[in-house]
């Protein structure tokens, strides 16, 4: 195993895991960033999206082998503080119920309102 080296939220990380890990686990378990969420492990449900180079992404199903040297962005790195226009909008709306998807949601809503 040879390190893979990408940036997450501005940061650059470096991790020694196998290169077929799921991008979701190494942001979880390797990189203590628990906003991004496992849902389903079928890139359905969307609850694990982060943005790759800007664009959304199913973490569960993306090796990490595929980010390296990319960009990512995580629910984390969205805003400083919530101050983002989509976060301030389901706080004022009072969008979330459980809560548990709501960054993926907000992941895919942002990526589209980008493009």
């Amino acid at each position: 195993m040879a390190p893979i080296t990408f940036r997450v939220n501005g940061q650059p990380r470096t991790v020694d895991v196998s290169p077929d890990t799921p991008l979701l686990w190494v942001l979880r378990d390797v990189l203590n960033l628990t906003g991004t969420k496992f849902g389903c492990g079928a890139a359905l449900c969307g609850a694990c999206t982060v943005h790759v180079e800007g664009e959304a992404t199913r973490s569960c199903v993306t090796p990490v082998e595929m980010v390296a040297g990319k960009s990512i962005t995580t629910i984390e790195g969205l805003s400083a503080g919530g101050s983002h226009p989509l976060q301030q909008a389901w706080v004022a709306e009072q969008v979330p119920q459980c809560g548990y998807c709501q960054s993926g949601m907000l992941m895919t809503a942002a990526e589209l309102l980008a493009r």
